[in-house]
């Protein structure tokens, strides 16, 4: 059945006592945050729940209903969330005439960003959630982080009819705000949330982003010609068991990104000899996506390097998954 939102209190009373019963105090206080004068040059983008005095949209209590419903229920971070602020815009199928939601949604415990919008789609892929951070100190560098990584600056900027760098230099601040205002109350209350652990499968990554191609599982028959490209470019030496690789094959340069074997990680950039890191030396939880999203940073500060043509969803991902399986063959040795 699929997600539905009808409004804010409708929604607190689906929820358990705990979440609902900080509601009312987070909306009245992202509220104030958000209507201030200094943010009057942002108001079209600004839709709060069940808002019936918009200064731009008589429709913005259904505009934000449907960023709830479009952003937020086909996949949530945790699931009980109290969604709190849509700070974005419709765009318009002209095939279908559906509207679709673009920007970003507050949650109490989350963002989700959407910036995946195209005539020639029924539907874009769920948008994508990043869990807030967990002291109000970082929500400067979270939100700069969500911005860099957005995609769809260029329509967001005609239709505010300003530069990108004044309209993304102007919802920094107000985002960081906002954010700051959730975790401030959060730190008072001890309200904020973890997300259940997730056990990846290198199956299911694959079979959830169509990744056949671009994420190699050595058990798949098919690939055998492609992985045997792989092990050869990257140098990978034979009595290493190969885990998997996130890679691409240009026309020319040969197969790069990454692979994982029971021993190392190894990485190969285009016309660059390949960089090989012993499992021993790694910290699994210092692996994270460069702000331009083409490499893997690491605590050992070697350059490893991500396929470009992966989208940001399947590369934050496939990082969880190499966290996790790194983790795992450590525990063996």
């Amino acid at each position: 059945m699929a997600f539905v939102y009808s409004s804010f209190n409708d929604h607190l009373a689906t929820l358990p006592a705990e979440p609902a019963r900080h509601g009312a105090a987070l909306r009245a206080a992202v509220e104030q945050a958000v209507r201030r004068p200094s943010n009057a040059d942002l108001s079209a983008f600004l839709f709060l729940p069940d808002q019936a005095d918009h200064p731009d949209h008589e429709d913005a209590a259904q505009v934000f209903a449907q960023a709830v419903e479009q952003m937020f229920g086909p996949k949530p971070w945790i699931g009980d969330e109290i969604p709190l602020l849509f700070v974005g815009y419709h765009a318009m199928n002209r095939l279908s005439g559906r509207r679709t939601a673009q920007g970003l949604l507050l949650s109490d415990q989350a963002i989700y960003v959407q910036d995946d919008f195209t005539v020639l789609s029924s539907a874009p892929p769920p948008a994508e959630g990043h869990a807030l951070p967990a002291r109000a100190d970082d929500a400067g560098a979270f939100v700069a982080l969500l911005l860099a990584r957005y995609k769809a600056w260029k329509d967001w900027s005609a239709l505010a009819e300003r530069p990108e760098a004044a309209l993304t230099s102007r919802l920094d601040v107000l985002l960081t705000s906002v954010v700051r205002t959730v975790l401030d109350y959060h730190a008072q209350h001890q309200s904020q949330r973890q997300a259940p652990e997730r056990s990846w499968t290198l199956g299911g990554l694959i079979a959830d982003h169509g990744a056949v191609d671009t994420l190699l599982d050595p058990a798949n028959p098919k690939l055998a010609k492609k992985l045997g490209k792989v092990i050869d470019k990257f140098q990978i030496p034979n009595a290493e068991a190969l885990q998997f690789a996130l890679v691409d094959f240009p026309l020319f340069g040969g197969p790069y990104g990454l692979a994982l074997t029971a021993q190392a990680l190894h990485s190969k950039d285009l016309m660059e000899a390949p960089v090989h890191i012993a499992l021993a030396r790694l910290d699994a939880r210092s692996l994270r996506l460069s702000e331009k999203g083409d490499q893997l940073l690491n605590n050992v500060e070697a350059t490893l390097t991500l396929p470009a043509h992966a989208d940001a969803a399947l590369k934050g991902h496939f990082i969880a998954l190499l966290q996790q399986e790194i983790l795992r063959l450590q525990a063996m040795r």
